[in-house]
């Protein structure tokens, strides 16, 4: 099995990596936002009762 990957291939690569990671930005920018700022993100204490 002869494998070849032109430069073209990771053009289209490298181009669908980069709008994954900015429609993820955008879709939780205020959670990335805080991350920047090193605030946390959760800002509720979860806890748990054990009887």
């Amino acid at each position: 099995m002869k494998l070849e990957i032109t430069g073209r291939d990771l053009k289209f690569f490298i181009l669908g990596v980069t709008a994954m990671l900015l429609f993820v930005i955008i879709y939780d920018w205020s959670d990335f936002k805080k991350g920047l700022l090193g605030e946390p993100t959760e800002t509720k204490v979860k806890s748990e009762q054990i009887n």
